[in-house]
């Protein structure tokens, strides 16, 4: 059964900042009231023909400073860790995604396909790759190998505020949405389906929130996650959507923000009592 939070984003920004999520868990989706026209908006964008995920004729070299580590291993997983110092780091296997800084680990399966990407924090520019643990013949692991395939093209952009978004396709006719937010006031969910953080993720590094919001279509033919935060007296909400009608070869995505200002509460004045004076004493000579 689908469920729409827009209603949450009222009670976002009438009430102000909500509490930053961890890694492991983010926090309840943010909330705007109704808005006037949205402070900027990026048409919506088809994401080319050419699958911009496929690897170059010469694919970029591997980033200096950048590794492998594996770790402990549980049963026929094994724990790999991929570092890149100021980035953010992206590690997914199947359905599987982690997000770190500076690094990120995940128990993965060997013998099944593992992506990576790392996101420069000032640019959000992306590069992808793919990652390898070795195998020996006794079954051991032996070491793990990282090999970038492309940098991505962003699809689409948006600015304003606190926030910058870029919006990259992906192999499978979806959209990654990765934006930093220059606080760490930050929530996001899904606008559709069952589960509000579905394929969400956020990390804080210093005093900034990244979030990856992952937007496939599919069967339903549009898919949307929005993103708030509020800066001093306004309060900010990012809309991502992905929409795809029949007929369409690929999808298109829709990346806009809008902000008004809070109301702000005034404080309450309660009238000064005074003290009764203490009791005049009368001498009498």
């Amino acid at each position: 059964m689908k469920t729409y939070f827009l209603p949450l984003l009222a009670a976002f920004l009438l009430s102000g900042s909500v509490e930053t999520t961890s890694e492991a868990a983010a926090a309840p989706a943010p909330a705007i009231a109704p808005v006037a026209a949205p402070a900027s908006l990026t048409a919506p964008a088809s994401a080319p023909e050419a699958d911009v995920a496929e690897p170059a004729s010469e694919p970029p070299a591997l980033p200096a400073g950048m590794r492998a580590i594996l770790g402990k291993r549980v049963g026929p997983k094994i724990t790999l860790s991929v570092v890149r110092p100021r980035h953010v780091v992206t590690l997914v296997q199947g359905n599987t995604r982690a997000l770190g800084s500076n690094e990120v680990s995940l128990a993965v399966d060997p013998t099944e396909p593992i992506t990576w990407e790392t996101t420069d924090r000032q640019t959000l520019e992306t590069l992808r790759g793919e990652a390898f643990v070795d195998l020996r013949e006794d079954g051991r692991f032996d070491a793990a190998t990282l090999r970038p395939t492309t940098f991505l093209t962003a699809v689409a952009e948006e600015s304003d505020g606190r926030h910058t978004c870029k919006a990259f396709a992906l192999k499978n006719a979806g959209f990654s949405v990765v934006c930093r937010v220059e606080s760490l006031t930050v929530s996001a969910a899904r606008t559709f389906g069952e589960s509000p953080l579905d394929r969400i993720n956020n990390v804080a590094a210093g005093e900034q929130t990244f979030l990856r919001m992952e937007l496939d279509p599919g069967a339903e033919g549009v898919d949307a996650a929005v993103l708030g935060y509020s800066s001093g007296a306004r309060g900010h909400v990012v809309r991502a959507e992905a929409s795809k009608l029949p007929g369409e070869a690929r999808p298109s995505l829709a990346l806009l923000s809008a902000s008004r200002q809070q109301p702000v509460p005034l404080p309450r004045r309660f009238p000064h009592h005074r003290r009764p004076h203490p009791p005049m004493l009368h001498i009498f000579d």
